[in-house]
């Protein structure tokens, strides 16, 4: 193989395989969880495993709101002791292997409640293992991001490490909703929560095997309040937490629109959205393949505020498909392709930009920080992703039938003009590479 075309594969080779498969096992746990907790809890009568309601869905989804939001106010205190801690076993590791207590654990105790309890407790009960899992998954989340900065220096590995992650996540949701569901079919709730937990310790854990490497700050550490307030005084963090914002807005969206696009536009059955939503996953996955050569070429800035651009105009084509072809199949899915294909950007780019701001705060108040930037965006990321699903559920009141699908069009309208905001927000950004 000559050294040109060695240099254009490069960006294919995994250089942190141990560290990108905690993603993965992120992201099948999360998903598995997704996919199958209201049903559990609210299974419908009858169905096929004889179970009994426990919990409305609508309470249901109350706790997991409630859990969700609590969670997230513990994402810039983690991160904040976790810039904090050493030892001679690193900083971010330890905070990684004590997490999958509460992560797993939580999974596992979800899905196998008490017996005979009431609706209120079993309320309780749901919400005390949801807050429980998802402080879990917060303690995993915010070092785990934070240790990305040191493990790839270099704008190019950012880049490159931020793809294969996103990579890896997108495929371990895939894999998380189809085997839950199968594993649950198969073996029961007990045998798919087991199933999928053995699989989470295991991959989780991998980021563990990779070394790390840090050498503690010199001087004081500020309190939790300085430092906070220094990461909202932040400009060009405050610029790009705003364009985050209204980029998870509009994957919140995108996450739950499929299902009545199947429905109110293209007339067909519900069954039908699992083939849309492999189209948006393939899409997706394809165009990871054009993130870190146009990243590289053109920058981070320019490349998501490309993809921000190409998300909102095929969003608002979305919107207008029904004027053009009504609920002609072949002209939706290609759109779907076309629309979706951006949507890599969202998944790669944002943690190699945010690497580099923290490389920018670094140099200005000489110490790194790297975990309370990556808590205060996973706690406005819930916040986001909540408003956008709260949105979604009021315009899809204005109309989501096939004789009326006014809510749905609507709801594509939104993502479009909220993904074009976004772009217009990301041009103050000021750092370039």
């Amino acid at each position: 193989m000559t050294s040109s075309t060695s240099r254009k594969w490069q960006h294919l080779r995994i250089d942190y395989l141990p560290y990108i498969t905690g993603w993965f096992g992120n992201f099948i746990v999360n998903n598995a969880l997704l996919t199958m907790l209201i049903y559990r809890y609210d299974p419908g009568i009858p169905n096929d495993y004889n179970l009994s309601i426990l919990l409305p869905s609508a309470l249901v989804g109350i706790a997991i709101m409630i859990s969700r939001i609590a969670g997230a106010f513990v994402q810039p205190v983690i991160g904040y002791f976790s810039d904090r801690f050493w030892s001679p076993w690193g900083k971010r590791r330890p905070f990684i292997l004590v997490s999958l207590l509460p992560l797993i654990g939580g999974f596992i105790l979800l899905f196998n409640p008490p017996n005979n309890l009431n609706q209120t407790t079993y309320f309780i009960y749901l919400v005390t293992m949801l807050w429980v899992f998802y402080v879990g998954m917060a303690s995993y989340h915010v070092p785990y991001l934070a240790w990305l900065p040191t493990l790839a220096k270099s704008p190019e590995g950012r880049v490159k490490l931020s793809t294969q992650i996103g990579i890896f996540g997108l495929v371990g949701a895939t894999i998380g909703g189809i085997i839950a569901p199968w594993l649950t079919d198969s073996y029961g709730f007990q045998g798919m929560g087991i199933a999928i937990s053995l699989i989470g310790v295991i991959t989780l854990a991998m980021p563990l095997l990779e070394k790390e490497e840090y050498t503690p700050s010199k001087g004081k550490y500020p309190s939790f309040k300085t430092t906070l307030t220094a990461a909202f005084t932040n400009r060009t963090f405050c610029i790009y937490m705003i364009t985050m914002i209204l980029a998870w807005m509009v994957i919140s969206i995108i996450s739950v629109i499929p299902t009545f696009l199947v429905i109110a536009l293209l007339k067909r059955e519900v069954s039908f959205a699992a083939v849309i939503n492999t189209i948006i996953v393939g899409s997706a996955l394809a165009g990871f393949t054009l993130v870190l050569p146009l990243a590289q070429k053109y920058g981070k800035k320019l490349v998501f505020q490309g993809s921000l651009i190409w998300v909102g105009l095929g969003m608002i084509a979305m919107a207008c498909g029904r004027f053009w072809w009504q609920d002609s199949l072949i002209p939706w899915l290609i759109l779907s392709i076309i629309a979706n294909l951006a949507l890599a950007s969202f998944f790669s780019l944002p943690n190699a930009m945010l690497s580099d701001i923290i490389d920018q705060d670094a140099e200005q108040q000489g110490m790194g920080r790297e975990a309370i930037f990556f808590g205060t965006r996973g706690l406005l990321i819930q916040f986001s992703q909540g408003a956008g699903s709260f949105l979604t559920g009021l315009i899809l009141s204005f109309g989501k039938t096939p004789d009326n699908p006014w809510g749905v069009q609507i709801a594509f309208l939104s993502a479009g003009i909220l993904s074009l905001a976004a772009a217009f927000v990301l041009r103050s950004y000021a750092i370039k590479k």
